[in-house]
């Protein structure tokens, strides 16, 4: 069984009252029981999809470029682009030009409104297929949002579709609500009818799951269909965006909710790798999603494969010294062997991908019983996955150094990803939310608080030696994780202005000693840490 939940919504408001604004919606996915014949129907629908939007895309790429041609258009830009050079963005000369942009796309039809009424020319052509409904709604907005993102400068070029690359359809599921298409829940099934074309798809629901009945009692507004890869063969989802907030969900045992709320401020230190977190409770170090193995080594075997398989059925394709011929339509013959390999090859990939989500999900539901706002220093995580521009030679060993640095380590572990459900559980109950500190404003690496002052740090030093005060020796020191002590230090942030409660941290020290020295032992006691966490195992 698999479900979900999301919403946006204001604190405060009742679970499960509705809402007149209609802010408040939740979302629940089940799988659905899809036979050979219904798949190859759903597939034929997904391509219809794909090849609207790359027509549609390529004939809204030629309006921009033909706007791009302009005088008028080629001065804005250079406008913009200057104010984001001299980091001058929120000046009123770089809001003028996004005004005068934006009225100057709009009058060319580059708009989310311009988009839904051009898609009326494509979908036409499949028409047993593809409705006005998914058309417009679906296909016309998601092309929109990366054509806004792309003007907003936030994405470098826009791309095609691949075969295969939609993922997802949404359709209303209120009948005649927008006409064409319409994917609609019906109670113990999902309906998809296209030119009387009736589609039923039966849902998996658990009769005995108290969570599932209490959230599909709720008015469906929206049904997205959603494929993801499986080991054999394709899975298939009903995603319901549900009306109201998300029901709790109880512990059959005790009858309590099986997540509770804490009180308090909780510091995050997080790395490429590892997340440390500090609370009045607990204090923790850990590897982030360590049931994720690194499958570098099975995808490079299997891209191999893909690729013997690729120069095999497309000879034509090749020179004799095995370089792609160029400008010469290429052929795109794939065999049975190389579907099952690449069918293979994006399992192993979404089943990474799912333990990861699964893992920070939890970790997110543990923390939010120590606290209920969150300290955590704002990453440049773009910046640690680029490789190093400069080149420079060891002092130690005389050798260039390596450029590379924590690109595998942030696709394996995703922290990224792990703060945005935690941002996301923290609007869902209401709560003061992740702040993000400016690294630079607090420094929490090389701070101090028994000596208030500041010591800049190698990225090998993983530990601090704190000073003990207890009469006999003053150079006596304790040693205290430098991650750990980091995520103490966020845990006692002011935000306004942004520094340190050093009051709060005097007090709250002893305490933080004692259960650091708990979880170093724990950690001490594991078989095999992460090498960045500089603990060791005890042979005690």
């Amino acid at each position: 069984m698999m479900y979900n939940t999301k919403y946006q919504a204001k604190r405060g408001d009742p679970v499960g009252e509705k809402n007149n604004n209609d802010t408040d919606t939740c979302v629940l996915t089940l799988p659905l029981r899809v036979e050979k014949w219904q798949e190859d129907c759903l597939l034929k629908r997904f391509e219809a999809a794909r090849r609207i939007y790359n027509s549609l895309l390529n004939f809204e790429l030629k309006k921009l470029r033909q706007l791009e041609r302009t005088v008028e258009y080629r001065q804005i830009q250079s406008v913009i682009s200057s104010a984001y050079r001299s980091n001058t963005k929120d000046s009123p000369e770089c809001k003028d030009a996004f005004k005068r942009r934006k009225k100057l796309t709009d009058e060319n039809g580059i708009s989310e409104y311009g988009f839904k009424s051009d898609v009326k020319f494509f979908y036409k052509h499949f028409d047993g297929l593809i409705g006005s409904s998914v058309a417009v709604h679906c296909i016309a907005v998601q092309l929109w949002a990366a054509f806004d993102k792309y003007l907003r400068g936030n994405g470098k070029e826009i791309h095609f579709k691949r075969l295969g690359d939609i993922s997802s359809l949404k359709g209303y599921s209120v009948r005649g609500k927008s006409g064409g298409c319409e994917i609609i829940f019906r109670g113990q099934y999902v309906e998809w009818t296209r030119k009387k074309k009736k589609l039923l798809l039966p849902l998996k629901i658990d009769p005995d799951n108290e969570y599932e009945r209490e959230m599909l009692s709720r008015r469906v507004k929206y049904v997205r269909i959603i494929k993801k890869p499986g080991k054999n063969r394709l899975r298939w989802y009903a995603q319901l965006t549900l009306e109201g907030k998300p029901a709790l969900k109880y512990s059959a045992e005790t009858g309590k909710p099986i997540h509770s709320v804490g009180k308090g401020n909780v510091g995050i230190d997080i790395g490429p790798q590892t997340v440390a977190y500090a609370s009045d409770k607990e204090v923790a170090l850990l590897e982030l999603a360590d049931r994720v193995t690194n499958i570098e080594h099975q995808k490079k075997k299997l891209q191999r494969k893909l690729d013997r398989s690729r120069r095999t059925t497309n000879p034509d394709n090749y020179k004799p010294d095995g370089t792609i011929k160029r400008g010469v339509k290429l052929t795109r013959n794939k065999s049975k062997r190389y579907l099952k390999l690449q069918s293979k090859l994006a399992y192993i990939q979404h089943r990474q991908a799912e333990i990861r989500k699964l893992q920070h999900t939890c970790l997110a539901n543990h923390m939010l019983t120590l606290g209920d706002r969150f300290f955590v220093e704002k990453m440049n995580w773009p910046g640690l996955a680029h490789r190093a521009k400069e080149t420079s030679i060891s002092e130690k060993t005389g050798r260039y150094k390596r450029k590379k640095r924590f690109g595998k380590s942030l696709a394996n572990k995703a922290p990224a990803m792990f703060i945005s459900i935690l941002k996301r559980k923290c609007e869902t109950l209401g709560l003061p939310g992740v702040v993000e500190v400016d690294t630079y404003s607090l420094r929490a690496s090389q701070y101090n608080h028994l000596s208030d002052t500041y010591e800049k740090k190698s990225l090998s030093e993983r530990w601090n030696y704190m000073p003990i005060s207890d009469g006999s020796d003053s150079s006596k020191t304790k040693r205290i994780q430098r991650d750990l002590y980091s995520a103490f230090l966020l845990q006692h942030t002011i935000p306004q202005p942004c520094s340190f409660d050093k009051e709060a941290l005097r007090i709250d020290y002893p305490n933080f000693v004692t259960m650091h020295d708990a979880e170093i032992h724990r950690l001490e006691s594991l078989p095999k840490t992460v090498t960045s966490m500089g603990v060791r195992r005890s042979h005690s």
